[in-house]
């Protein structure tokens, strides 16, 4: 399975990860609200059109953070896309696959078409990502990344981000690992065209 995450975050969530060399797993916000629930291994729906700038809930201990999670970030590799784009179209039944486009305010920026089994998985009511790979950029490690998708009952799209690396830092063997939370708002779709219109 692979997920095109934009390689310019690796270094930076490595980094933070192997610096604290320690873990630091944050529970699901309760003020966000109940989540939606689908059954066994069947897929939540996704469908809907979300602020590209979402906001992060950081577990106390946690590394402060200065810029939002960007939605598109998780979909597609291109950097300054997932920065550009104001908002992130899903649309598809999940349970075969699922179209996401960055949306720019007058039109749409890039798309990308995932399939279940081979780009993403379903299991307890969440839509998974999952990505690796070696960084050697500021810090040696192994970085693995979790994306794990869902929807709250307000219609926000939550998002739970857990990361583990294994490295070295001035030669001193370090591991760790984090869970974030973060989510992103519906927004109004009438007046987003598709690409290709």
């Amino acid at each position: 399975m692979r997920c095109s995450v934009s390689a310019a975050w690796y270094p930076v969530i490595v980094a933070a990860v192997l610096s604290s060399g320690c873990s630091s797993h944050g529970t699901y916000p309760v003020e966000w609200g109940g989540l939606s629930a689908s059954p066994g291994d069947s897929c939540p729906s996704l469908t809907g059109v979300y602020r590209n700038a979402g906001e992060r809930a950081v577990p106390e201990g946690g590394s402060p953070q200065y810029s939002p999670p960007y939605l598109s970030s998780y979909f597609h590799a291109n950097s300054t896309t997932a920065v550009r784009a104001k908002r992130v179209r899903i649309t598809g039944d999940a349970n075969a696959e699922l179209m996401v486009e960055a949306l720019d305010e007058a039109a749409p920026l890039e798309q990308r078409i995932l399939q279940r089994q081979e780009d993403y998985l379903c299991e307890d009511g969440w839509l998974l990502l999952e990505s690796s790979r070696w960084v050697a950029e500021q810090v040696s490690g192994f970085e693995s990344m979790t994306y794990r998708f869902t929807r709250a009952n307000d219609g926000t799209l939550v998002v739970q981000v857990s990361a583990s690396a294994l490295g070295v830092i001035f030669v001193v063997p370090v591991a760790g690992s984090s869970t974030e939370w973060h989510r992103f708002q519906p927004v109004e779709s009438g007046s987003v065209r598709s690409v290709g219109q």
